[in-house]
């Protein structure tokens, strides 16, 4: 049976993905094998993936980058090993224990070892749920899938007609260990009926399946939780700063663009929308009551968020480093929550109108850290014991706070514009010189 799907992640990311994978509920193991490090981890109906450090060449951020290897948990080798060396082309790569690895005659690209542990007290195989059904080959043309065919059969090894899948053409047939080989053409490709700027925004099915898609669509579970609806303004200026603005109840991704604007003309900008929906008004977080916040669902969607601005960080190329907080009443809370959950996010916080959204023990570390506190004499809305508190807090993990109080209540004025400008600027100038 296959034991385990690799895929191949540049070297140095290994600490991203595992912080990554906790902050998601995915419990990881980091290992060794190979001289690759590597985390192995299962999906949730318990099938055993795994990234693997591979050297690569350029930019590549933490993505990953492609399939590394499938494992194979065989009793024996040398049927499976004649198969694959003598009519696969696969040769002796390396071995490490009761794992041997092979790898492909041709080794361009990624996807091209396959690993086998042996292991004569495996247990028997069987299909289901958590399981690997098949491993499919690669073959360029019908004319290659045609030979590799032919030369199974003259080997001894059943092996299936062509079968036309619409977007390739496959045959199947089993090694001497039981796990299910495929070879399949590339041709004609997953282009034959979407065009690609629109691969993966729609449900494609052959011809043949098509009168059962309504079916098929009841029956197919959610892939994920729709991301975060945002807007991205992109920056005019060569400056690295990217401003982060989070909206106050019932507001939206498009409410502090003009904030944005003028505090820092030209700036690059990622403005999310809240997730939630209270009473029809968007918000970052739940509350309880009034004043009284959810902090379970705080760590939940702080955890959500912060993922989304680091993908999105890279999907825009801006440096993941430069982030800085903007955050009004609600969004003021989630920005500075997220401080305290995860103060590697941000350097810098301009927080207008902000209250304690929760407690944090122990304390992170919040040393370098530079926030601007703005809040209202004759806020009614913000509790002022609350602002005190988060302030207290803040200064004691070690950030340096400057805090302004503004003759206003919890709407913005023109004081907190210009306050903010010069706040950004002055800090902007400081950090650059550093």
């Amino acid at each position: 049976m296959v034991g385990a799907t690799a895929f191949a992640i540049p070297a140095g990311s290994i600490d991203y993905w595992q912080d990554r994978l906790e902050q998601t509920g995915v419990t990881s193991e980091r290992e060794r094998r190979m001289g690759e490090n590597l985390l192995s981890f299962a999906d949730p109906d318990g099938l055993v993936l795994e990234l693997i450090e591979t050297e690569t060449t350029g930019d590549s951020d933490h993505q990953i980058i492609g399939f590394h290897s499938a494992t194979a948990l065989l009793r024996k080798l040398e049927p499976t090993e004649k198969l694959l060396t003598t009519v696969m082309g696969l040769k002796l790569h390396k071995q490490e224990g009761n794992r041997v690895r092979y790898v492909m005659e041709n080794s361009e690209g990624w996807g091209t070892y396959y690993d086998v542990v042996v292991d004569p007290q495996a247990p028997d195989s069987r299909q289901g749920r958590g399981t690997v059904h098949h491993i499919a080959f690669r073959a360029y043309d019908d004319a290659q899938q045609h030979a590799y065919q032919q030369s199974l059969m003259s080997h001894g090894y059943p092996v299936s007609e062509v079968r036309d899948r619409n977007y390739f053409r496959s045959i199947y047939y089993q090694e001497p260990g039981g796990i299910l080989f495929e070879i399949a053409t590339d041709p004609p490709g997953f282009s034959v009926d979407e065009a690609p700027g629109e691969m993966g925004s729609n449900l494609m099915l052959p011809s043949q399946y098509e009168t059962y898609r309504s079916e098929i669509e009841t029956h197919l579970p959610k892939l994920r939780e729709a991301g975060f609806i945002h807007q991205f303004v992109e920056p005019q200026n060569d400056e690295e700063t990217t401003l982060i603005t989070l909206h106050g109840t019932g507001g939206d991704e498009h409410d502090l663009l003009g904030l944005a604007e003028a505090i820092a003309p030209g700036t690059a900008v990622i403005s999310p929308r809240g997730q939630v929906v209270e009473q029809g008004m968007n918000r970052f977080f739940a509350r309880l009551a009034p004043n009284v916040l959810d902090e379970q669902d705080i760590r939940t969607r702080a955890a959500a968020l912060r993922l989304f601005l680091v993908d999105a960080a890279g999907k825009y190329q801006r440096p993941v480093d430069q982030l800085v907080a903007l955050g009004y009443s609600n969004g003021a809370n989630m920005a500075a929550a997220m401080m305290l959950l995860y103060p590697e996010l941000y350097n810098r916080a301009i927080l207008l109108r902000p209250m304690l959204p929760l407690s944090v023990e122990p304390l992170p570390s919040l040393e370098g850290k530079e926030i601007l506190v703005l809040r209202g004499r004759t806020d009614q809305v913000i509790p002022s014991a609350s602002t005190d508190q988060l302030i207290a807090l803040l200064e004691h993990a070690g950030a340096k706070i400057q805090l302004e109080e503004i003759a206003a209540g919890h709407e913005l004025t023109q004081a907190d514009l210009e306050i903010a400008r010069l706040w950004l600027a002055d800090t902007t100038r400081t950090s650059m010189v550093q």
